[in-house]
């Protein structure tokens, strides 16, 4: 059995977080893993007992990249691997969407088949044999 440690509160989350943002190390935004490892929680446990501040953290992800770049040529870097994420992501709902579609179709088909299956059974005067059960 594990003895149950106190969690940290928001007030203390929020300062690993602030310190997180001003690790001179760091060149992106921080993760919630980090978050979560900074403040000594798992990360199920974190995002379990700290949803708000999960959901800010993806929400200032998503709008804003915290990128520090040291030159010129980082800025280039990171505009191509955006464009390429974006081009990827495009890629991957429009996979989506095929994907959804030929599920869509294939069931259809198999729906036709069986009533089709059913069709010919009964224009051959076909009688199905079922197994017998046992009694």
């Amino acid at each position: 059995m594990t003895r149950h440690t106190g969690l940290p509160t928001v007030e203390d989350v929020r300062a690993a977080l602030a310190a997180l943002h001003t690790d001179a190390e760091t060149t992106r935004a921080p993760t919630v893993l980090a978050l979560a490892q900074r403040v000594g929680l798992s990360n199920t446990t974190f995002r379990r007992h700290f949803p708000a501040i999960v959901a800010q953290m993806k929400d200032s992800s998503t709008t804003h990249h915290d990128l520090r770049p040291a030159d010129g040529a980082a800025v280039r870097g990171a505009d191509r691997l955006a464009q390429q994420n974006a081009r990827l992501r495009q890629r991957n709902r429009e996979l989506s969407e095929h994907l959804a579609l030929a599920t869509a179709e294939i069931q259809r088909l198999s729906i036709e088949a069986r009533r089709l299956r059913g069709e010919c059974a009964a224009l051959r005067n076909v009688s199905t044999i079922h197994p017998r059960r046992p009694r």
